[in-house]
């Protein structure tokens, strides 16, 4: 994306098996950009937040594919926030449906239930644990991607990556080791890495990614080999997310 009519893009690729950042970049130049848009960049990630909610939720048990909620116009009501009422993207609604089925829809209506019932403070929670390091309110607005500060794209590929890895989180590391002009080099070590929950709970949140890659919101993201993730999109396309 070169053009200057072009919309700012980011992208990081991580080496989840090692935390080791294998690829990093953004558009436009230093000339006309002096921040790193793919470290630095903070923007709302809409729907790809979502799996921090479905993470939750297994975290405290909820098995996918048996767990059913009804997508319907909600108006909730939250404790110190007053009353809540999401929409879906298309202002249709599925009736009773797995958490599966509505990941793979990316149902507005069945996730705002979801996160109150798990617990907004809880998914933030998850979010931290899983690599997200920007501040996060615990609000149940969140669970849906409308975040404060919004975040990076690589915040969100360390998040992602602890899915990846089975449960392990790193601390992304884009530098090995640094030469100097005398030839004496500095290596700077492995990145640090550390379980967060079992691989069982990311197999099971990783198994409905690959389906929302077969069947879901991110079939364009299908190119032949083996994939999980999740679309994110804000009002009017404003962001345009894939992790």
């Amino acid at each position: 994306l070169y053009l200057s009519t072009d919309p700012s893009s980011a992208i990081v690729t991580i080496d989840s098996h090692t935390g080791y950042i294998k690829a990093m970049a953004s558009s436009g130049g230093y000339n006309d950009r002096t921040f790193n848009l793919a470290a630095q960049g903070h923007r709302q990630p809409g729907s790809s937040f979502k799996t921090f909610v479905l993470t939750t939720a297994v975290l405290q048990g909820a098995d996918p594919n048996r767990t059913i909620y009804v997508s319907k116009p909600v108006t909730l009501q939250i404790p110190g926030y007053g009353t809540w009422s999401p929409k879906t993207y298309s202002n249709t609604y599925s009736g009773a449906e797995t958490l599966t089925r509505a990941t793979l829809q990316s149902d507005n209506s069945v996730y705002a239930q979801l996160d109150v019932d798990v617990g907004p403070d809880k998914v933030a929670e998850t979010a931290k644990l899983m690599g997200i390091t920007t501040k996060l309110d615990g609000v149940p607005s969140e669970g849906l991607g409308g975040l404060r500060l919004g975040v990076s794209p690589l915040e969100m590929a360390s998040a992602y990556a602890t899915l990846s890895a089975g449960g392990i989180r790193s601390e992304p590391q884009a530098i090995k080791k640094v030469v100097f002009p005398d030839g004496k080099s500095d290596d700077l070590g492995k990145p640090k890495r550390k379980r967060v929950f079992s691989d069982g709970v990311a197999s099971t949140v990783t198994k409905v990614l690959e389906q929302n890659v077969q069947s879901g919101t991110g079939t364009s993201a299908n190119i032949g080999c083996p994939a999980a993730g999740k679309t994110g999109t804000t009002d009017n396309f404003a962001d345009a997310w894939f992790v």
